[in-house]
């Protein structure tokens, strides 16, 4: 199966880095919120909700809670369909 594209509002696993196989976000859950351009060696950038992320952008603008991420570091994953935990609560209740 071929890799999905990414696209804002997706999920990914961080698979890359510029420190490669040493990077510290590797294996990191992400959502994918936006483009934030093209960079001229790393290709497409994308800002994404990444909680735990270690930044090696220190100065740079990006919010708490937040890190830039190129594309080719980025492998998507399918919808979460894990249903909220109180919706499971709710249909045990009620079963």
């Amino acid at each position: 199966m071929a890799d999905l594209p990414i696209s804002a509002g997706c999920r990914a696993e961080v698979v890359g880095g510029v420190l490669g196989r040493e990077s510290p976000n590797l294996g990191l859950i992400v959502r994918v919120l936006s483009k934030r351009g093209e960079h001229s060696v790393y290709g497409p950038i994308w800002r994404c909700e990444a909680e735990y992320a270690e930044l090696a952008q220190a100065g740079r603008n990006v919010p708490p809670g937040h890190a830039d991420f190129a594309q080719s570091w980025l492998r998507r994953l399918p919808p979460d369909t894990t249903p909220p935990v109180a919706a499971q609560r709710t249909k045990e209740t009620t079963c």
